[in-house]
């Protein structure tokens, strides 16, 4: 059987959400299935040396997080608002350790992600919010009040830290970033190589 495709993101990267649904598609149409590994994004990036945010100069945050999201965007047909939601600062700890608890409760998180993502970008919604976040779930059928207590357990915990680890130990440059058979692809401008490698891998 295919191994899974990695797939290393945190709930709130705008370049996961533009992605998702192609990464979704062209993973299911391969006959493989996706290996979520929500980790913590900031730490990944300070950790392996990568250029903090804060350092980055206004022309540089205006075109990758600005302009050539707003193009990827429409090329991927995906909702996006053209002002960054306040609550994106706040980051997205909670909603990624739901998705890691959805996994240990045998729940398939590939729509859920999606729904947290969209939510937060179109919505404003705060994904540090247990209540917020339980809004979402109830609406998608979810047990919100058992997935919120399993998220702060010990073993969640202690999975998206080993999530962030692995994470700086690969050099994950940022979210999201995909592995097919050990086979890095980072950045969701990067999918169509990702679609080719299920089908043919790359010479090494």
């Amino acid at each position: 059987m295919a191994t899974p495709v990695q797939y290393y993101y945190s709930a709130y990267s705008a370049y996961a959400y533009i992605g998702h649904q192609y990464f979704e598609k062209i993973v299911k149409g391969s006959g493989r299935r996706i290996d979520h590994r929500p980790f913590n994004l900031i730490e990944c990036i300070n950790s392996i040396g990568s250029q903090p945010i804060s350092d980055r100069t206004e022309a540089s945050l205006e075109y990758h997080f600005q302009r050539q999201r707003d193009r990827w965007a429409e090329f991927r047909n995906v909702e996006m608002p053209r002002q960054t939601p306040p609550s994106h600062s706040n980051a997205a700890d909670l909603a990624d350790r739901i998705l890691i608890a959805g996994i240990f409760s045998d729940i398939n998180i590939d729509h859920l992600a999606f729904k947290l993502m969209l939510s937060h970008w179109t919505k404003n919604t705060d994904l540090t919010d247990g209540n917020q976040i339980k809004e979402i779930l109830i609406s998608e059928n979810f047990d919100a009040d058992e997935l919120l207590k399993i998220a702060n357990t010990k073993k969640v915990i202690d999975t998206y830290e080993q999530n962030t680890e692995q994470a700086i130990a690969l050099s994950v440059f940022g979210s999201p970033t995909y592995f097919v058979d050990d086979d890095m692809f980072y950045g969701q401008d990067n999918l169509e190589l990702v679609e080719r490698a299920l089908q043919k891998p790359f010479k090494k």
